[in-house]
């Protein structure tokens, strides 16, 4: 099957270097000189120390897409509205796989015309440690859901045996990206705020006493039923990753823009619309806002 993947981050790479083991995948890359590394020295995974080279076909994004039958879009909810504008051309037929943090972007999906449209979270650990290598931090599942049309192309592909890289589909699209919007409001915020690893969260009880109250916040906003196994599956993830930087936390390290719009304004937003009160969210926001236009300024 022939696959393409847009963004050449860690879960874009990830993603790529397990599925060129049985299809033909091509990189889309934001930066010229990206493909052409990837062209030339080929993608790098890294997994419990050892290297592996994988050779895969790159293109820079400014070009045109070709026709593979699933699209994967791996790069940040703030990229998306530039991305949509390159979709027109695209055969309505082909299936287009969203990979975002987040929930602010899927209103935007309603103005796409593709037939197809899957919603997909990834729960693998994944960073990237240059333009052509990736490392495996933490082994775990793609989960995906049909949001528009049929998923018979993408159930070909999650039917795959791929070692390390299993599928799972969720038959709740909804239900799915909550649980995911969920962990990535608790722990990618305090982890950026604090400057600690995620399983710093679960370790310190005072930091543990200040996720508990974001979560009551959220939870209520979000309207969640079983709090009790959403606040279990959170602490999984932190004890699971417990050494891992979150994303928005290196981010912030780097100075790059973080995907706080993505996770929490979403919630703010939806506060405000049920006329609920958020102030931690709206705390942390501001918050995370101004670290990020810090390391921005540098």
């Amino acid at each position: 099957m022939r696959i393409g993947i847009v963004g050449g981050g860690a879960i874009g790479l990830l993603t790529a270097a397990y599925l060129s083991k049985q299809h033909h995948v091509t990189v889309y890359t934001n930066r010229k000189e990206q493909a052409q590394w990837l062209m030339s020295e080929g993608l790098k995974l890294v997994r419990n120390g050892e290297q592996e080279t994988i050779f895969v076909q790159a293109k820079p994004l400014q070009e045109r897409m070709d026709e593979e039958e699933i699209l994967f879009i791996a790069v940040k909810q703030y990229h998306l509205p530039t991305l949509f504008d390159q979709f027109a051309h695209l055969l309505r037929s082909r299936t287009i796989v969203f990979l975002q943090n987040g929930m602010a972007h899927i209103d935007q999906l309603r103005d796409l015309p593709h037939d197809h449209i899957i919603l997909a979270v990834v729960e693998h650990g994944a960073l990237k440690q240059n333009d052509t290598t990736v490392i495996h931090t933490g082994i775990g599942q793609t989960k995906w859901s049909v949001w528009k049309g049929k998923g018979t192309d993408f159930q070909q592909l999650a039917n795959d045996e791929i070692d390390h890289f299993s599928f799972q589909y969720c038959e709740n699209w909804e239900e799915m990206v909550v649980k995911k919007l969920l962990a990535n409001v608790l722990i990618n915020p305090l982890t950026a705020l604090l400057n600690v690893r995620n399983g710093q969260l679960v370790e310190r009880s005072e930091y543990n006493e200040a996720m508990k109250l974001l979560f009551e916040e959220v939870t209520s906003v979000l309207q969640v039923t079983d709090k009790q196994a959403m606040w279990n599956y959170i602490m999984h993830i932190c004890e699971k990753t417990a050494h891992n930087r979150s994303s928005m936390l290196r981010d912030i390290e780097e100075g790059r823009k973080t995907e706080i719009d993505a996770i929490l304004k979403y919630i703010i937003d939806r506060a405000q619309k049920q006329r609920m009160a958020a102030p931690i969210s709206q705390f942390l926001y501001y918050a995370v806002k101004g670290k990020e236009q810090e390391g921005e300024a540098r």
